[in-house]
């Protein structure tokens, strides 16, 4: 009932039609391409402002359609946070697929096999639910696998509508060392985090970084002139995004914003209105939900995601209809088990790391769960000195119970404000926010035990 009740305030359900209206016979139902990158943060592209990463393909959806300024997905690790695009569920609520290497249970239905069963062709290329084994279901829920896209298209029944998932292994650790800066690009221009030290060896490396996200780039491109080629480009809904946060130290697999929030595009030909941006909050389990109501399919009531279609075609820019003004993010086991959930608004972000002193440790100082990287590498070499202890503790020691970050002051998230008097009722308010919502969507470890923490 917890879950209905949410789902009547959180997601617009299948019967509340939009109002473009898909079209819905069976030969003209639009195809669907999903093209997910693996470990791409936000503000990474052209299109979102970075002067020195180059992303035509991205920049090119986000200009011939929707821009979405908040996108955040469900967990900051791939396994989970690819399956809650897949069912359109917060990752939380799908047992072992909630971990990293997890499986996905075979009673869990997901949009690509539900498609399937509506007569599309399905398939994926590269990364599809991995690393996981799919010991539940023997099967990756996005299809069978292909060499490429060229090779589905080939194979596909053309009298049917396809539903394709390309997920690349780019920016993906390891890199080429040095790759990024013998391409051309230049240190000297990127804008550093504020979590990591701002010196050369942290700069080469987001260089290295950066020439990924292009190379993942140029190769969704390539599956766009092959659309243009077919006459298929504006009959597909076109999805361009990511799994997770860049793979540096406080990144991915934290629910800070570099690990959590993501580049979101979405392209439809002339089905939508476009040169749009969207700022309200979106999370990745809407995808799902956004698929099926574009194919004229209901969505099933165990996804928590909405669909964004509807906004697609409003004509107006900033909001969903209707507005939404929070997301969930959380992490389970991510290499090592390090339970913890949050609540982000527009100006706060506040984590709840369930019993961090029971976290499984790393090796001393050694975080596992952190990418090796030449950035990870100078960190705990330099541990010791003033200029980068901070940072270093921020990264790889286990936090407080409670974070607060106060995003008009703090865009960088270093400031835990939790234990702060001036800061005391929004921290009671964004704790039971937190308590109520993920109550309401089945979380299995938000227990009376583990909601409120011990003052």
């Amino acid at each position: 009932i917890a879950v209905k009740q949410h789902q009547q305030s959180f997601t617009l359900r299948a019967g509340s039609r939009p109002s473009l209206e898909p079209d819905t016979t069976k030969d003209r139902r639009p195809n669907i391409l999903m093209m997910i990158a693996d470990d791409w943060s936000w503000p990474h592209a052209s299109a979102l402002g970075d002067p020195v990463v180059k992303t035509p393909t991205f920049d090119r959806i986000a200009r011939e359609g929707v821009l979405f300024s908040n996108a955040f997905v469900s967990a900051p690790s791939c396994t989970p946070s690819r399956f809650a695009i897949a069912t359109g569920q917060s990752h939380w609520r799908l047992g072992d697929g909630a971990n990293l290497w997890g499986s996905l249970p075979a009673k869990v239905e997901a949009y690509a096999e539900l498609l399937q069963a509506k007569g599309y062709e399905i398939g994926f290329m590269a990364k599809g639910g991995q690393p996981s084994r799919h010991d539940e279901r023997k099967r990756d829920p996005f299809g069978p696998r292909y060499r490429s896209f060229e090779q589905f298209d080939k194979a596909r029944d053309k009298s049917k509508p396809f539903c394709f998932w390309f997920g690349s292994g780019d920016p993906h650790r390891p890199y080429d060392r040095d790759v990024g800066v013998k391409s051309g690009i230049d240190p000297a221009k990127v804008r550093v985090p504020a979590c990591v030290p701002d010196n050369d060896v942290v700069r080469r490396d987001i260089c290295d970084y950066y020439w990924e996200i292009q190379r993942f780039d140029r190769k969704a491109g390539e599956i766009i002139e092959s659309l243009e080629k077919t006459a298929e480009l504006d009959k597909t809904l076109i999805v361009m995004t990511s799994d997770n946060g860049m793979p540096f130290p406080r990144c991915k697999a934290t629910l800070y914003d570099l690990g959590t929030r993501v580049p979101l595009a979405i392209r439809f030909g002339n089905q939508i209105q476009t040169k749009r941006a969207i700022d309200d909050f979106v999370t990745l389990c809407d995808l799902a939900p956004t698929f099926l109501e574009a194919a004229g399919e209901s969505t099933p009531d165990a996804m928590t995601g909405r669909s964004l279609f509807p906004a697609l075609n409003t004509g107006k820019n900033d909001q969903l209809n209707p507005p939404r003004d929070f997301v969930l993010t959380g992490r389970e086991q991510h290499v090592l088990l390090r339970p913890m959930r949050a609540i982000r608004t527009k100006t706060f972000l506040y984590i709840r790391n369930i019993d961090p002193d029971a976290w499984e440790p790393g090796k001393g100082d050694y975080d596992y769960a952190i990418d090796p990287s030449p950035t990870k590498s100078f960190m705990l070499a330099n541990r010791r000195n003033k200029e980068d202890r901070i940072r270093f503790q921020l990264a790889f020691k286990n936090p407080q119970k409670e974070e607060l970050y106060d995003l008009r002051n703090d865009p960088g998230q270093l400031n835990n404000v939790a234990q702060s008097r001036s800061y005391r009722d929004d921290l009671k308010r964004l704790r039971n926010r937190l308590e109520t919502e993920l109550r309401a969507t089945g979380d299995p470890r938000y227990t009376p035990t583990t909601s409120t923490p011990k003052q």
